[in-house]
């Protein structure tokens, strides 16, 4: 499985935060953008080894997604930590990555600066532990074509 960028998973916890991940059935999720534009559609194979979505990064990159990552994050799949996830709520990462031209490294800094000098610490840990264990993961992930609302 090729790795996403850190910058994915920090998405994905907002997205988690903001509870804006909804299960339609067994099989398909669909997770709300955090500016509230986009809906995008994760699915998943019967078997729970191949997981689709139709956000940019996974249908044109080949890695999985924030959608793909909260929905794992939903799912128990890939640990949440639940002392960090409150700094992740109300985070608008469309308006934070465009006003730094798409450099995630930097919309990273900036929230980091946001948060107490203990989670400003912590954030980062927890994340780079949350993509040694994505780094394990033997997933196969597909782009779909569902309609994005």
């Amino acid at each position: 499985m090729k790795q996403p960028p850190i910058a994915k998973l920090y998405e994905a916890y907002s997205a988690v935060a903001d509870q804006r991940i909804h299960q339609i059935d067994e099989t398909h999720w669909q997770i709300i953008s955090s500016d509230r534009a986009q809906h995008y559609t994760v699915i998943s194979s019967d078997n729970g080894q191949t997981f689709s979505s139709n956000d940019n990064a996974t249908y044109w990159q080949g890695y999985p997604g924030y959608p793909i990552l909260a929905t794992w994050l939903t799912l128990d799949v890939l640990p949440t930590d639940h002392e960090i996830l409150p700094s992740f709520k109300n985070i608008n990462w469309h308006v934070r990555n465009e006003a730094v031209h798409n450099h995630y490294d930097q919309a990273i800094d900036q929230f980091l600066s946001e948060q107490s000098d203990k989670m400003a610490k912590v954030i980062p840990l927890v994340l780079a532990a949350g993509m040694n264990k994505l780094a394990s993961f033997n997933y196969t992930i597909k782009r779909n074509r569902a309609v994005k609302k």
